[in-house]
Protein backbone atom coordinates (compact mmCIF):
# COMPACT_ATOMS: atom_id res chain seq x y z
CA UNK A 1 0.00 0.00 0.00
CA UNK A 2 1.47 3.32 -1.09
CA UNK A 3 1.63 5.99 1.62
CA UNK A 4 0.18 9.37 0.74
CA UNK A 5 2.94 11.79 -0.29
CA UNK A 6 1.11 14.72 1.20
CA UNK A 7 0.87 13.25 4.67
CA UNK A 8 3.41 14.58 7.15
CA UNK A 9 3.74 11.34 9.12
CA UNK A 10 5.08 8.05 7.74
CA UNK A 11 4.09 4.55 8.65
CA UNK A 12 5.17 1.13 7.51
CA UNK A 13 3.00 -1.10 9.59
CA UNK A 14 1.00 -2.68 6.78
CA UNK A 15 2.05 -5.61 4.64
CA UNK A 16 -0.40 -7.00 2.15
CA UNK A 17 -0.63 -10.78 2.14
CA UNK A 18 -1.72 -12.96 -0.79
CA UNK A 19 -5.44 -13.32 -1.37
CA UNK A 20 -7.12 -16.18 0.49
CA UNK A 21 -10.62 -16.83 -0.90
CA UNK A 22 -11.79 -19.00 1.97
CA UNK A 23 -10.54 -17.10 5.00
CA UNK A 24 -10.44 -13.43 5.80
CA UNK A 25 -8.70 -12.42 8.96
CA UNK A 26 -6.98 -9.46 10.55
CA UNK A 27 -4.09 -10.31 12.81
CA UNK A 28 -3.36 -7.79 15.54
CA UNK A 29 -2.15 -7.58 19.07
CA UNK A 30 -5.29 -5.81 20.15
CA UNK A 31 -8.89 -6.54 19.21
CA UNK A 32 -11.49 -3.81 19.35
CA UNK A 33 -15.15 -4.73 19.53
CA UNK A 34 -17.68 -2.63 17.63
CA UNK A 35 -21.31 -1.94 18.35
CA UNK A 36 -22.23 -2.68 14.72
CA UNK A 37 -21.49 -6.39 15.38
CA UNK A 38 -24.48 -6.57 17.71
CA UNK A 39 -27.67 -7.55 15.91
CA UNK A 40 -29.88 -5.95 18.55
CA UNK A 41 -28.13 -2.62 18.14
CA UNK A 42 -28.44 -2.88 14.36
CA UNK A 43 -32.16 -3.52 14.73
CA UNK A 44 -32.49 -0.58 17.13
CA UNK A 45 -30.66 1.67 14.68
CA UNK A 46 -32.90 0.60 11.80
CA UNK A 47 -36.01 1.36 13.87
CA UNK A 48 -34.58 4.70 14.93
CA UNK A 49 -34.54 5.87 11.32
CA UNK A 50 -38.35 5.75 11.35
CA UNK A 51 -39.24 7.13 14.76
CA UNK A 52 -36.48 9.76 14.61
CA UNK A 53 -37.81 11.01 11.27
CA UNK A 54 -41.31 11.23 12.76
CA UNK A 55 -39.87 13.12 15.74
CA UNK A 56 -38.10 15.57 13.39
CA UNK A 57 -41.31 16.24 11.45
CA UNK A 58 -43.19 16.85 14.70
CA UNK A 59 -40.43 19.11 16.05
CA UNK A 60 -40.36 21.14 12.84
CA UNK A 61 -44.13 21.60 12.95
CA UNK A 62 -44.04 22.74 16.58
CA UNK A 63 -41.24 25.26 15.96
CA UNK A 64 -42.86 26.74 12.83
CA UNK A 65 -46.26 26.80 14.55
CA UNK A 66 -44.79 28.67 17.50
CA UNK A 67 -43.19 31.26 15.21
CA UNK A 68 -46.45 31.64 13.26
CA UNK A 69 -48.28 32.30 16.54
CA UNK A 70 -45.50 34.74 17.54
CA UNK A 71 -44.83 32.82 20.74
CA UNK A 72 -41.16 32.92 19.84
CA UNK A 73 -38.46 35.22 21.17
CA UNK A 74 -36.64 37.03 18.32
CA UNK A 75 -34.07 39.74 19.13
CA UNK A 76 -36.31 42.43 17.65
CA UNK A 77 -39.73 43.88 18.46
CA UNK A 78 -42.44 41.66 17.00
CA UNK A 79 -44.71 44.66 16.53
CA UNK A 80 -42.39 45.60 13.64
CA UNK A 81 -42.28 42.15 11.99
CA UNK A 82 -44.61 39.53 10.51
CA UNK A 83 -44.60 35.76 11.23
CA UNK A 84 -43.97 35.00 7.55
CA UNK A 85 -40.87 37.20 7.64
CA UNK A 86 -39.62 35.50 10.80
CA UNK A 87 -40.19 32.01 9.35
CA UNK A 88 -38.32 33.03 6.18
CA UNK A 89 -35.36 34.38 8.21
CA UNK A 90 -35.37 31.23 10.36
CA UNK A 91 -35.23 28.91 7.33
CA UNK A 92 -32.63 31.04 5.53
CA UNK A 93 -30.32 30.98 8.55
CA UNK A 94 -30.84 27.24 8.92
CA UNK A 95 -29.88 26.78 5.25
CA UNK A 96 -26.74 28.91 5.67
CA UNK A 97 -25.74 26.93 8.76
CA UNK A 98 -26.05 23.75 6.67
CA UNK A 99 -23.72 25.21 4.03
CA UNK A 100 -21.18 26.29 6.64
CA UNK A 101 -21.17 22.83 8.18
CA UNK A 102 -20.81 20.90 4.93
CA UNK A 103 -18.17 23.20 3.46
CA UNK A 104 -16.02 22.90 6.57
CA UNK A 105 -15.91 19.11 6.15
CA UNK A 106 -14.96 19.42 2.48
CA UNK A 107 -12.37 22.16 2.93
CA UNK A 108 -10.61 20.51 5.88
CA UNK A 109 -10.75 17.09 4.22
CA UNK A 110 -9.40 18.34 0.88
CA UNK A 111 -6.28 19.93 2.37
CA UNK A 112 -4.06 16.99 1.37
CA UNK A 113 -5.55 16.63 -2.14
CA UNK A 114 -3.92 18.10 -5.25
CA UNK A 115 -6.85 19.96 -6.82
CA UNK A 116 -5.21 20.83 -10.14
CA UNK A 117 -6.56 17.75 -11.97
CA UNK A 118 -10.12 18.83 -11.09
CA UNK A 119 -9.92 22.44 -12.26
CA UNK A 120 -12.30 21.85 -15.16
CA UNK A 121 -14.41 18.95 -13.89
CA UNK A 122 -15.13 20.65 -10.53
CA UNK A 123 -14.62 24.38 -11.12
CA UNK A 124 -16.46 25.62 -8.01
CA UNK A 125 -14.55 23.29 -5.71
CA UNK A 126 -11.27 24.17 -7.40
CA UNK A 127 -11.87 27.91 -7.03
CA UNK A 128 -12.62 27.54 -3.32
CA UNK A 129 -9.61 25.28 -2.76
CA UNK A 130 -7.23 27.55 -4.67
CA UNK A 131 -7.95 30.37 -2.21
CA UNK A 132 -8.66 28.67 1.10
CA UNK A 133 -5.81 26.14 0.92
CA UNK A 134 -3.23 28.83 0.22
CA UNK A 135 -0.84 29.42 3.14
CA UNK A 136 -2.60 29.94 6.47
CA UNK A 137 -6.03 30.53 4.91
CA UNK A 138 -7.51 27.30 6.29
CA UNK A 139 -6.81 28.63 9.78
CA UNK A 140 -8.36 31.98 8.82
CA UNK A 141 -11.36 30.24 7.26
CA UNK A 142 -12.01 28.23 10.43
CA UNK A 143 -11.92 31.40 12.52
CA UNK A 144 -14.35 33.36 10.35
CA UNK A 145 -16.63 30.40 9.76
CA UNK A 146 -16.96 29.58 13.42
CA UNK A 147 -18.12 33.06 14.35
CA UNK A 148 -20.66 33.15 11.52
CA UNK A 149 -21.88 29.68 12.47
CA UNK A 150 -22.25 30.47 16.15
CA UNK A 151 -23.88 33.87 15.66
CA UNK A 152 -26.30 32.34 13.14
CA UNK A 153 -27.00 29.59 15.67
CA UNK A 154 -27.69 32.17 18.37
CA UNK A 155 -30.12 34.00 16.06
CA UNK A 156 -31.87 30.76 15.09
CA UNK A 157 -32.18 29.91 18.78
CA UNK A 158 -33.75 33.31 19.48
CA UNK A 159 -36.09 33.29 16.47
CA UNK A 160 -37.25 29.70 17.02
CA UNK A 161 -37.04 29.79 20.82
CA UNK A 162 -39.95 30.21 23.20
CA UNK A 163 -41.09 33.43 24.83
CA UNK A 164 -44.14 31.93 26.53
CA UNK A 165 -43.93 29.00 28.95
CA UNK A 166 -47.16 27.33 27.83
CA UNK A 167 -47.88 25.69 24.48
CA UNK A 168 -51.07 24.42 22.86
CA UNK A 169 -52.34 23.45 19.41
CA UNK A 170 -56.07 24.09 19.17
CA UNK A 171 -57.73 22.22 22.02
CA UNK A 172 -54.57 20.21 22.72
CA UNK A 173 -52.93 22.03 25.59
CA UNK A 174 -49.63 20.64 26.79
CA UNK A 175 -48.98 20.03 30.45
CA UNK A 176 -46.65 22.48 32.19
CA UNK A 177 -43.94 19.81 32.39
CA UNK A 178 -44.12 19.00 28.66
CA UNK A 179 -44.19 22.68 27.74
CA UNK A 180 -41.14 23.39 29.91
CA UNK A 181 -39.07 20.49 28.60
CA UNK A 182 -39.96 20.37 24.92
CA UNK A 183 -41.00 23.96 24.17
CA UNK A 184 -39.56 26.50 26.59
CA UNK A 185 -36.21 24.72 27.01
CA UNK A 186 -35.88 24.28 23.22
CA UNK A 187 -35.51 20.49 23.10
CA UNK A 188 -37.54 20.23 19.88
CA UNK A 189 -35.80 23.28 18.44
CA UNK A 190 -32.44 21.63 19.11
CA UNK A 191 -33.48 18.62 17.00
CA UNK A 192 -34.47 20.93 14.14
CA UNK A 193 -31.12 22.74 14.30
CA UNK A 194 -29.08 19.53 14.51
CA UNK A 195 -30.58 17.38 11.76
CA UNK A 196 -31.42 19.54 8.70
CA UNK A 197 -29.20 22.42 9.77
CA UNK A 198 -26.00 20.55 10.55
CA UNK A 199 -25.81 16.78 10.28
CA UNK A 200 -27.18 16.12 6.79
CA UNK A 201 -24.62 18.25 4.96
CA UNK A 202 -21.84 17.02 7.25
CA UNK A 203 -22.58 13.39 6.42
CA UNK A 204 -22.90 14.02 2.69
CA UNK A 205 -19.71 16.10 2.58
CA UNK A 206 -17.74 13.52 4.57
CA UNK A 207 -18.58 10.94 1.91
CA UNK A 208 -18.45 13.17 -1.20
CA UNK A 209 -16.08 16.01 -0.28
CA UNK A 210 -15.32 17.21 -3.78
CA UNK A 211 -18.85 16.76 -5.08
CA UNK A 212 -20.44 18.68 -2.21
CA UNK A 213 -18.11 21.66 -2.60
CA UNK A 214 -18.96 21.74 -6.31
CA UNK A 215 -22.73 21.97 -5.80
CA UNK A 216 -24.39 25.04 -7.41
CA UNK A 217 -24.84 27.11 -4.24
CA UNK A 218 -21.87 29.36 -5.09
CA UNK A 219 -19.71 28.20 -2.16
CA UNK A 220 -17.00 30.72 -3.01
CA UNK A 221 -19.38 33.64 -2.36
CA UNK A 222 -21.79 32.16 0.18
CA UNK A 223 -19.22 30.49 2.44
CA UNK A 224 -15.52 31.04 1.67
CA UNK A 225 -15.50 34.81 1.10
CA UNK A 226 -17.81 35.71 4.05
CA UNK A 227 -15.69 33.59 6.40
CA UNK A 228 -12.39 35.10 5.24
CA UNK A 229 -13.91 38.60 5.26
CA UNK A 230 -15.06 38.28 8.88
CA UNK A 231 -11.63 37.04 9.90
CA UNK A 232 -9.86 39.87 8.06
CA UNK A 233 -11.72 42.48 10.12
CA UNK A 234 -9.65 41.40 13.11
CA UNK A 235 -12.59 40.99 15.48
CA UNK A 236 -11.46 37.46 16.35
CA UNK A 237 -7.67 37.77 16.18
CA UNK A 238 -7.44 37.22 19.92
CA UNK A 239 -8.01 33.58 18.99
CA UNK A 240 -4.43 33.33 17.75
CA UNK A 241 -3.08 34.83 20.96
CA UNK A 242 -5.10 32.41 23.08
CA UNK A 243 -3.96 29.54 20.85
CA UNK A 244 -0.31 30.45 21.45
CA UNK A 245 -0.94 30.68 25.20
CA UNK A 246 -2.67 27.29 25.14
CA UNK A 247 0.23 25.70 23.26
CA UNK A 248 2.71 27.20 25.73
CA UNK A 249 0.69 26.07 28.77
CA UNK A 250 0.47 22.46 27.56
CA UNK A 251 4.02 22.36 26.14
CA UNK A 252 2.89 21.64 22.59
CA UNK A 253 5.84 21.12 20.24
CA UNK A 254 5.70 24.06 17.81
CA UNK A 255 8.05 22.23 15.47
CA UNK A 256 5.18 19.93 14.41
CA UNK A 257 3.58 22.68 12.37
CA UNK A 258 3.81 22.77 8.59
CA UNK A 259 5.90 25.89 7.82
CA UNK A 260 3.66 26.66 4.83
CA UNK A 261 0.74 27.21 7.22
CA UNK A 262 2.56 29.64 9.49
CA UNK A 263 0.74 32.96 9.63
CA UNK A 264 2.70 36.12 8.85
CA UNK A 265 2.88 37.97 12.17
CA UNK A 266 3.57 41.51 11.00
CA UNK A 267 2.68 44.85 12.60
CA UNK A 268 -0.91 44.77 11.29
CA UNK A 269 -1.33 41.29 12.80
CA UNK A 270 -0.35 42.48 16.28
CA UNK A 271 -2.55 45.59 15.99
CA UNK A 272 -5.54 43.36 15.19
CA UNK A 273 -4.64 41.01 18.03
CA UNK A 274 -4.55 43.97 20.43
CA UNK A 275 -7.89 45.40 19.27
CA UNK A 276 -9.49 41.95 19.25
CA UNK A 277 -8.23 41.23 22.77
CA UNK A 278 -9.83 44.45 23.99
CA UNK A 279 -13.12 43.53 22.31
CA UNK A 280 -12.97 40.00 23.75
CA UNK A 281 -12.31 41.37 27.24
CA UNK A 282 -15.18 43.85 26.84
CA UNK A 283 -17.52 41.08 25.69
CA UNK A 284 -16.37 38.76 28.48
CA UNK A 285 -16.95 41.40 31.15
CA UNK A 286 -20.53 41.98 30.03
CA UNK A 287 -21.25 38.27 29.66
CA UNK A 288 -19.91 37.46 33.14
CA UNK A 289 -21.69 40.52 34.60
CA UNK A 290 -24.98 39.37 33.06
CA UNK A 291 -24.59 35.82 34.34
CA UNK A 292 -23.73 36.82 37.91
CA UNK A 293 -26.38 39.57 37.86
CA UNK A 294 -29.11 37.12 36.70
CA UNK A 295 -29.66 39.28 33.61
CA UNK A 296 -29.29 36.59 30.95
CA UNK A 297 -31.85 34.07 29.75
CA UNK A 298 -30.26 31.24 31.72
CA UNK A 299 -31.86 32.76 34.83
CA UNK A 300 -35.34 32.97 33.27
CA UNK A 301 -38.06 30.33 33.38
CA UNK A 302 -39.25 27.72 35.84
CA UNK A 303 -36.33 26.07 37.59
CA UNK A 304 -33.75 28.32 35.97
CA UNK A 305 -34.88 31.28 38.10
CA UNK A 306 -33.76 29.36 41.20
CA UNK A 307 -30.13 29.38 40.08
CA UNK A 308 -27.87 31.76 42.02
CA UNK A 309 -25.41 33.83 40.03
CA UNK A 310 -22.42 31.67 40.94
CA UNK A 311 -24.35 28.53 40.01
CA UNK A 312 -25.22 29.92 36.58
CA UNK A 313 -21.57 30.87 36.10
CA UNK A 314 -20.32 27.37 36.98
CA UNK A 315 -22.81 25.78 34.59
CA UNK A 316 -21.68 28.16 31.84
CA UNK A 317 -18.02 27.26 32.44
CA UNK A 318 -18.78 23.53 32.20
CA UNK A 319 -20.72 24.09 28.95
CA UNK A 320 -17.80 26.07 27.49
CA UNK A 321 -15.29 23.36 28.39
CA UNK A 322 -17.45 20.63 26.84
CA UNK A 323 -17.92 22.63 23.63
CA UNK A 324 -14.21 23.43 23.43
CA UNK A 325 -13.30 19.75 23.67
CA UNK A 326 -15.93 18.71 21.14
CA UNK A 327 -14.82 21.29 18.57
CA UNK A 328 -11.14 20.42 18.80
CA UNK A 329 -11.85 16.69 18.72
CA UNK A 330 -13.73 17.03 15.43
CA UNK A 331 -10.90 18.90 13.73
CA UNK A 332 -8.33 16.38 14.98
CA UNK A 333 -10.47 13.52 13.67
CA UNK A 334 -10.76 15.07 10.21
CA UNK A 335 -7.05 15.87 9.98
CA UNK A 336 -5.82 12.49 11.26
CA UNK A 337 -8.14 10.52 9.00
CA UNK A 338 -6.05 11.64 6.01
CA UNK A 339 -2.73 11.38 7.86
CA UNK A 340 -0.68 8.24 8.48
CA UNK A 341 -0.59 7.58 12.15
CA UNK A 342 1.87 4.81 13.03
CA UNK A 343 4.27 7.16 14.80
CA UNK A 344 1.46 8.48 17.02
CA UNK A 345 1.66 5.39 19.21
CA UNK A 346 5.17 6.28 20.38
CA UNK A 347 4.85 10.06 20.59
CA UNK A 348 1.19 10.36 21.70
CA UNK A 349 -0.04 7.04 23.15
CA UNK A 350 -3.32 8.43 24.51
CA UNK A 351 -4.08 10.00 21.13
CA UNK A 352 -3.35 6.64 19.51
CA UNK A 353 -5.91 4.88 21.73
CA UNK A 354 -8.47 7.59 21.00
CA UNK A 355 -7.84 7.10 17.26
CA UNK A 356 -8.33 3.34 17.63
CA UNK A 357 -11.76 3.97 19.13
CA UNK A 358 -12.60 6.72 16.65
CA UNK A 359 -11.81 4.69 13.52
CA UNK A 360 -13.29 1.39 14.69
CA UNK A 361 -16.26 0.07 12.74
CA UNK A 362 -18.68 2.90 11.93
CA UNK A 363 -17.52 5.06 14.82
CA UNK A 364 -16.20 7.90 12.67
CA UNK A 365 -19.61 8.75 11.25
CA UNK A 366 -21.30 7.95 14.55
CA UNK A 367 -18.90 10.41 16.16
CA UNK A 368 -19.90 13.15 13.69
CA UNK A 369 -23.54 12.62 14.64
CA UNK A 370 -22.97 12.40 18.39
CA UNK A 371 -20.59 15.36 18.43
CA UNK A 372 -23.04 17.55 16.56
CA UNK A 373 -25.79 16.55 18.96
CA UNK A 374 -23.61 17.58 21.89
CA UNK A 375 -22.46 20.85 20.29
CA UNK A 376 -26.00 21.86 19.32
CA UNK A 377 -27.15 21.37 22.90
CA UNK A 378 -24.22 23.50 24.06
CA UNK A 379 -25.10 26.24 21.55
CA UNK A 380 -28.71 26.39 22.72
CA UNK A 381 -27.71 26.48 26.39
CA UNK A 382 -24.85 28.95 25.89
CA UNK A 383 -27.18 31.16 23.89
CA UNK A 384 -29.40 31.32 26.96
CA UNK A 385 -26.41 31.86 29.23
CA UNK A 386 -24.78 34.71 27.31
CA UNK A 387 -27.77 36.56 25.81
CA UNK A 388 -29.44 39.22 27.95
CA UNK A 389 -33.17 38.83 28.55
CA UNK A 390 -35.73 41.52 27.77
CA UNK A 391 -36.59 43.35 24.55
CA UNK A 392 -36.43 46.80 22.94
CA UNK A 393 -33.23 47.46 24.85
CA UNK A 394 -34.98 47.18 28.21
CA UNK A 395 -33.38 44.65 30.52
CA UNK A 396 -35.45 42.43 32.82
CA UNK A 397 -33.29 43.28 35.77
CA UNK A 398 -30.18 45.32 36.56
CA UNK A 399 -28.54 47.94 34.35
CA UNK A 400 -26.38 48.09 31.26
CA UNK A 401 -23.87 50.40 33.00
CA UNK A 402 -25.28 53.40 31.17
CA UNK A 403 -24.52 52.10 27.68
CA UNK A 404 -28.03 52.89 26.39
CA UNK A 405 -30.99 50.97 25.01
CA UNK A 406 -29.56 50.64 21.49
CA UNK A 407 -26.39 49.06 22.87
CA UNK A 408 -28.47 46.66 24.95
CA UNK A 409 -30.74 45.69 22.05
CA UNK A 410 -28.09 45.35 19.32
CA UNK A 411 -25.20 43.83 21.27
CA UNK A 412 -26.59 42.30 24.47
CA UNK A 413 -30.07 41.04 23.61
CA UNK A 414 -29.13 39.91 20.08
CA UNK A 415 -26.38 37.70 21.50
CA UNK A 416 -23.61 39.39 19.48
CA UNK A 417 -21.22 39.93 22.39
CA UNK A 418 -22.05 36.45 23.65
CA UNK A 419 -21.20 35.02 20.23
CA UNK A 420 -17.84 36.84 20.19
CA UNK A 421 -16.98 35.49 23.63
CA UNK A 422 -18.17 31.91 23.13
CA UNK A 423 -16.84 31.50 19.58
CA UNK A 424 -13.37 32.61 20.67
CA UNK A 425 -13.07 30.91 24.05
CA UNK A 426 -15.15 27.77 23.50
CA UNK A 427 -14.58 27.01 19.83
CA UNK A 428 -11.94 28.82 17.85
CA UNK A 429 -8.98 28.35 20.18
CA UNK A 430 -9.32 24.57 20.28
CA UNK A 431 -10.29 24.29 16.60
CA UNK A 432 -7.26 26.21 15.40
CA UNK A 433 -4.96 24.43 17.85
CA UNK A 434 -6.26 21.00 16.79
CA UNK A 435 -5.90 21.83 13.08
CA UNK A 436 -2.19 22.48 13.63
CA UNK A 437 -1.41 19.90 16.35
CA UNK A 438 -4.11 17.22 15.90
CA UNK A 439 -2.35 14.38 17.73
CA UNK A 440 -1.10 16.49 20.64
CA UNK A 441 -4.56 17.96 21.19
CA UNK A 442 -6.30 14.62 21.75
CA UNK A 443 -3.43 13.10 23.73
CA UNK A 444 -5.41 13.08 26.99
CA UNK A 445 -8.02 10.92 28.75
CA UNK A 446 -10.67 13.66 28.97
CA UNK A 447 -11.29 13.71 25.22
CA UNK A 448 -11.33 9.92 25.11
CA UNK A 449 -14.18 9.94 27.65
CA UNK A 450 -15.90 12.75 25.74
CA UNK A 451 -15.71 10.68 22.54
CA UNK A 452 -17.42 7.75 24.26
CA UNK A 453 -20.24 10.02 25.44
CA UNK A 454 -20.71 11.29 21.87
CA UNK A 455 -20.95 7.72 20.56
CA UNK A 456 -23.64 7.03 23.17
CA UNK A 457 -25.57 10.10 21.98
CA UNK A 458 -25.58 8.72 18.44
CA UNK A 459 -26.61 5.29 19.67
CA UNK A 460 -29.67 6.83 21.37
CA UNK A 461 -31.13 7.37 17.88
CA UNK A 462 -32.75 10.74 18.64
CA UNK A 463 -31.21 12.44 15.61
CA UNK A 464 -30.83 9.39 13.37
CA UNK A 465 -33.29 10.93 10.91
CA UNK A 466 -30.14 12.55 9.51
CA UNK A 467 -29.28 9.27 7.75
CA UNK A 468 -32.45 8.97 5.58
CA UNK A 469 -32.18 12.69 4.79
CA UNK A 470 -28.53 12.25 3.81
CA UNK A 471 -29.45 9.35 1.51
CA UNK A 472 -32.20 11.47 -0.05
CA UNK A 473 -29.84 14.44 -0.48
CA UNK A 474 -27.26 12.21 -2.16
CA UNK A 475 -29.86 10.67 -4.48
CA UNK A 476 -31.36 14.03 -5.50
CA UNK A 477 -28.01 15.75 -6.01
CA UNK A 478 -26.59 12.67 -7.79
CA UNK A 479 -23.18 13.27 -6.33
CA UNK A 480 -20.44 11.18 -7.86
CA UNK A 481 -17.86 9.32 -5.83
CA UNK A 482 -14.73 11.35 -5.21
CA UNK A 483 -11.95 10.39 -7.66
CA UNK A 484 -9.63 9.95 -4.69
CA UNK A 485 -9.89 8.37 -1.27
CA UNK A 486 -12.81 9.65 0.74
CA UNK A 487 -12.79 10.18 4.48
CA UNK A 488 -14.40 6.75 4.87
CA UNK A 489 -11.74 5.04 2.75
CA UNK A 490 -8.98 6.86 4.61
CA UNK A 491 -10.60 5.67 7.83
CA UNK A 492 -10.26 2.11 6.52
CA UNK A 493 -6.52 2.66 6.13
CA UNK A 494 -6.39 3.90 9.69
CA UNK A 495 -8.04 0.64 10.76
CA UNK A 496 -5.46 -1.35 8.88
CA UNK A 497 -2.55 0.57 10.35
CA UNK A 498 -3.92 0.49 13.90
CA UNK A 499 -5.08 -3.12 14.09
CA UNK A 500 -8.81 -2.45 14.36
CA UNK A 501 -11.43 -4.56 12.52
CA UNK A 502 -11.09 -4.18 8.74
CA UNK A 503 -14.37 -3.47 6.99
CA UNK A 504 -15.36 -1.59 3.84
CA UNK A 505 -18.57 -0.01 2.67
CA UNK A 506 -20.32 -0.28 -0.63
CA UNK A 507 -19.83 2.72 -2.87
CA UNK A 508 -23.36 4.02 -2.46
CA UNK A 509 -23.52 3.80 1.32
CA UNK A 510 -23.66 7.00 3.35
CA UNK A 511 -24.51 5.33 6.63
CA UNK A 512 -23.24 2.79 9.11
CA UNK A 513 -23.57 -0.49 7.19
CA UNK A 514 -20.19 -2.05 6.46
CA UNK A 515 -19.31 -5.28 4.72
CA UNK A 516 -16.27 -7.46 5.34
CA UNK A 517 -13.87 -7.49 2.41
CA UNK A 518 -13.23 -11.13 1.58
CA UNK A 519 -10.66 -10.41 -1.14
CA UNK A 520 -7.70 -9.15 0.89
CA UNK A 521 -5.94 -10.12 4.04
CA UNK A 522 -3.88 -7.55 5.86
CA UNK A 523 -1.14 -8.48 8.26
CA UNK A 524 -0.92 -5.72 10.84
CA UNK A 525 1.94 -5.35 13.28
CA UNK A 526 1.67 -2.66 15.89
CA UNK A 527 5.01 -1.05 16.66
Amino acid sequence: MEPSKSSPVRFSDIAEAPTQPTTTRVQSQQSVSTSSDNSMIRMWRQCSYWWSTALLLFATFVVIYGIAKQWNNPPWAQTRSHPVFEIAIFLALLFWIALLEGCQISIVGLQAVDMRPYEHSHPRAYRCSELVHDGANVERFLVGRQFLLLFSGFLVTRIGGAKTESFYIGDWEWSSEASQVFWFNSVLLTIVIIVPGQLVTQLVASDKMLGFLNLPFAPFWTVVMPCLAIESIGLLHSTYLLKDILCWAFSVDLGQRDPVKVMDKNALYYIRVGISSIILTFAGVFVIKGIFGLQTNISQGAGWDLLPGWGAFLITCVLILIMAGAEGLQVSALVLVTAQTSEIKASSPLAYRTCQLLYTGSNLQAFLVGRQFMVAIMIVLLSRATTYSGEHGTLVTGSDWGMGSQFAEVLLQSGFLGAVFVSTVAQLVTQVTASIYPASFINNRVLNVLLRIMLMFELSGIVNSCWPLAWAFNAIARLEKDPFKSLAENALERKESMGVPMKVRSESDLHQREFVNHEKVFKVSLV
